[in-house]
């Protein structure tokens, strides 16, 4: 299981060029964009340890119940789902998820929020841990104020949701998104690792989208 004291591991790269996000706010929510998250390669850290699906099940509610919490502190509706779909190839998953949905958000706020558990195929052999969160920028007003300020947002209050370590500095995170913003570091993307989590913002015009993903465990 998951240790909760164990600090963050912080690895940045800044990857160049254009993302493939799209700058409607509904790439953000699992009914539009594509159900199944690109794989990757696991991440040093805690979070990629192998865990068996009663593991990463029990996680799942400990972080939804964290989620759901944090909700109900900003005073924003949500819904709790679980159905079965396919992807474009087939693939059937099972995904037990919270969705937000802001209809007027404020710029520089979170718009929408998703929160799930997704497991791949009519066995359920693997699965995953999910958030995206969006927000639409008004960049001419963050350049004005000269800071991102994450750590203000409900973004890092759901980001401690699912890692469950609060405290963390924002700082340099801070820095990275204002130079994104302003063009200064020539990045879209940028990718921290959280001791196994992988941590990506990325931004197209006037979009970001925040996402956390655990690694793909496999279960037996």
């Amino acid at each position: 299981m998951i240790k909760r004291t164990v600090a963050i591991i912080l690895s940045t790269v800044l990857v160049l060029g254009m993302i493939g996000c799209s700058d409607n706010k509904e790439d953000a929510n699992n009914d539009v964009a594509p159900i199944k998250v690109e794989t990757r390669d696991a991440l040093p850290g805690e979070w990629s340890k192998d865990l068996t699906r009663d593991e990463v099940s029990e996680l799942h509610k400990e972080i939804l119940a964290r989620v759901e919490e944090t909700a109900t502190f900003y005073g924003l509706d949500y819904e709790v789902t679980e159905e079965v779909k396919e992807d474009a190839n087939g693939l059937s998953i099972n995904d037990n998820h919270i969705n937000i949905d802001i209809e007027d958000p404020e710029s520089n706020r979170l718009e929408s929020m998703y929160y799930g558990f997704k497991q791949y195929g009519t066995d359920l052999a693997s699965g995953e841990l999910v958030m995206k969160i969006s927000s639409v920028l008004d960049k001419k007003a963050i350049e004005e104020e000269g800071v991102f300020d994450f750590g203000g947002t409900s973004f890092a209050a759901f980001s401690e949701a699912f890692t469950g370590v609060t405290g963390r500095d924002y700082t340099e995170l801070n820095q990275q998104i204002y130079d994104m913003i302003t063009g200064d570091n020539n990045a879209t993307t940028i990718e921290n690792n959280l001791d196994g989590v992988r941590e990506t913002i990325s931004i197209t015009d006037n979009f970001l989208l925040y996402t956390l993903q655990t690694k793909e465990y496999q279960f037996k």
